[in-house]
């Protein structure tokens, strides 16, 4: 496919796909910005919110892009206009399922339709998941489609350059630590605060960290995750945290509530240990996020891939500097805009190979997600 202009279509009319002032995703205003395509399509059974996103779009500087695109309520509607390629992003529990209107993403692809769909990809537990994936698999192969799941630091700039320094070091990874501290207080979602329906923290949120374990080290023997949370109703008071805003958690049972903590470790196929800490504690908006790797001579600090200034931090056996600290500062890799574009490139050559994130790798990561989580219900204390 080398289409001048591509007809696209979004699947949710929420955040992810048309932003807000303090989140960082937008697929609408970066794919403006990319050109080369006309929007057809907005789907969302909240047509009226969906029809406001629109008007918002017709009357900026990109309004040409949307004049023939309609707003639906359901996906077969859009499927029937034949889109070129979909971008869904609707909250996970609402796909990522064999159930009548969730299988959105094996909709499309057996449609023929190229998909770039957000994390995670489902809230099912993994036995059940699993034969969803499969059709979604055995789709993408039969129908020859493109399909990009959001792992966006995968085409940060910060994350490719440690790639690069660890293969020209060579040897094996022996520790990999990541931290995410989730900034709550202004978190007004009520759906994120409930696990049954985001998947809980490790499966929503620090699955982009679950991912870049995968990404920058290998594989993760399952069989040795082992994880301890610190549950909402744990018997210490611990888990009791007092800044929720007002509506967002207090009618969810407490056994539903997402954990305060999760700190889980493992062992990667390759040999080297893993560990990954989660909490939900700081106060406004700004939360933190931070990866350590460690080989026999050299130390990688990825600090803050989030935030518009992020640093590689390298300490490494380069003779006279072995005590200190060279930093690679990278600004405004926007890691957001990268994977779209690639997704984009990929769908005009139907090119699966240049995609770093398919659906088949990303069940992988979704499966991690699952043993960390599953490891630390089992541990809970009662």
């Amino acid at each position: 496919m080398s289409k001048t202009t591509l007809r696209i279509g979004f699947v949710g009319a929420g955040n992810v796909n048309f932003g807000r002032w303090h989140v960082p995703w937008d697929h609408a205003s970066r794919l403006e910005r990319l050109g080369g395509i006309q929007v057809i399509g907005i789907v969302d059974p909240d047509t009226e919110k969906a029809e406001e996103r629109l008007q918002t779009r017709l009357t900026s500087q990109h309004g040409h892009l949307y004049k023939d695109c309609r707003v639906m309520a359901d996906l077969s509607n859009l499927i029937a206009m034949n889109p070129d390629a979909v971008f869904i992003g609707v909250p996970p529990m609402a796909r990522g399922s064999l159930e009548p209107k969730k299988d959105l993403e094996l909709q499309c692809v057996r449609a023929g339709i190229h998909v770039f769909m957000e994390k995670p990809m489902s809230v099912l537990p993994l036995d059940d998941f699993r034969f969803y994936a499969a059709a979604v698999q055995k789709a993408v192969v039969e129908s020859k489609v493109v399909l990009s799941v959001g792992y966006m630091f995968r085409y940060h700039a910060a994350v490719i350059k440690m790639k690069e320094l660890m293969r020209e070091h060579g040897g094996k990874v022996m520790a990999f630590n990541a931290r995410y501290y989730f900034a709550y207080t202004e978190m007004t979602n009520k759906y994120w605060y409930n696990a049954d329906l985001s998947g809980g923290p490790i499966v929503e949120q620090a699955t982009h960290f679950c991912d870049l374990a995968r990404h920058i080290v290998g594989d993760v023997d399952l069989s040795t995750v082992h994880t301890l949370m610190l549950d909402a109703d744990d018997r210490s008071g611990a888990g009791n945290i007092a800044h929720v805003p007002l509506g967002a958690e207090e009618d969810i049972p407490l056994r539903k509530r997402i954990p305060r903590v999760t700190m889980s470790h493992w062992r990667f196929e390759d040999g080297g240990i893993g560990t990954l800490m989660h909490s939900i504690a700081l106060p406004g908006n700004r939360y933190e996020a931070n990866i350590d790797v460690q080989m026999d001579g050299l130390k990688l600090s990825l600090l803050e891939p989030y935030r518009d200034t992020c640093i590689l931090r390298v300490r490494s056996m380069e003779k006279g500097k072995r005590d200190e600290d060279k930093d690679f500062t990278f600004e405004g890799s926007d890691s957001y805009g990268t994977e779209l574009k690639t997704f984009i490139e990929a769908v005009r050559s139907n090119d699966q190979s240049l995609i770093k994130s398919s659906y088949e790798d990303a069940v992988k990561t979704y499966e991690l997600t699952w043993a960390i989580r599953l490891s630390g219900e089992r541990n809970l204390r009662t």
